[in-house]
């Protein structure tokens, strides 16, 4: 047990205390009377500094999507080095194939990263998804060099998990097991809870389904469906998959975050390894 000094001086006790997991909270000695004016925080200890860093619980996913794109460096140049060799490997140009790669990082500042790097038609590009606790649950957020971030809220990960967390790798490999399996997805319009701005992104194991919050340059997902209980309301939606590969190629017109078409979200972080070749 390791005692931490909190909001306004009060102790909090913490359990799990490891270098690659999160710290929990537990217990909190003296709460305040007014619980909603108690700030919780998720610390995690970064295993090669041992630094700490926190993603309070009250932080908007905005806040969240601009402290991921500071650190998200860290996780480019981790890839860079680990996966080196996927240059000699990536298919040609008149190829359909596509190379993946995938893993987790911790950053020096403590943020937890799952990613996967594809290679496809000779590019590479990383697509990096953030994940931290807080007492709601598992939060997740995508982020991409262009677009909004992809936001999915701590219901979108208790259903996915409840269906994957008892395969080998626990809590960490089914996060893994989500990001690796739905990365890549192709947004359509749609009239969930008949909210104008409302998205469903079409996946391998599913959908989600959530809101273009455009002013936030966030899209909030809420729910998830997999295929068997999604096919009535989005089933006719599937056949989108067999040309997403092409959509990569679309050009669209950068106009910033907020006003990039749905059909260019998600692109991820394109990669370059002559960055390693030319700092060696």
């Amino acid at each position: 047990m390791v005692w931490f000094k909190g909001h306004e001086g009060r102790r909090v006790a913490f359990a799990n205390v490891t270098p690659l997991e999160p710290l929990v909270v537990i217990h909190l000695l003296n709460p305040p009377a007014a619980q909603e004016n108690l700030v919780l925080a998720r610390y995690v200890v970064a295993p090669e500094t041992g630094c700490t860093h926190m993603i309070r619980s009250q932080m908007t996913p905005t806040q969240v999507a601009s402290a991921a794109r500071k650190d998200v460096g860290q996780l480019r140049q981790h890839v860079l080095e680990k996966h080196a060799d996927l240059a000699c490997l990536c298919p040609k140009v008149n190829s359909i194939e596509v190379v993946e790669r995938g893993g987790t990082f911790s950053s020096s500042k403590g943020l937890q990263w799952v990613y996967v790097i594809a290679a496809y038609k000779g590019t590479f590009t990383l697509y990096p998804l953030l994940w931290y606790a807080t007492t709601e649950g598992i939060h997740a957020m995508q982020i991409d060099a262009e677009g909004p971030a992809q936001y999915f809220q701590p219901h979108v990960l208790d259903r996915y998990l409840n269906r994957y967390l008892h395969r080998k790798g626990g809590r960490i490999g089914a996060i893994r097991q989500f990001h690796k399996h739905n990365y890549e997805k192709v947004f359509q319009p749609d009239t969930y809870k008949n909210d104008r701005d409302s998205y469903v992104a079409v996946i391998d194991d599913g959908y989600v389904v959530g809101e273009n919050l455009r002013d936030q340059a966030i899209v909030y997902f809420r729910t998830f469906y997999n295929q068997t209980i999604g096919h009535k309301r989005f089933g006719e939606l599937r056949a989108v998959l067999n040309w997403r590969s092409s959509m990569k190629s679309f050009a669209f017109e950068h106009k910033g975050r907020s006003d990039t078409p749905h059909t260019a979200w998600g692109r991820g972080y394109p990669v370059h390894f002559e960055q390693l070749r030319s700092a060696a």
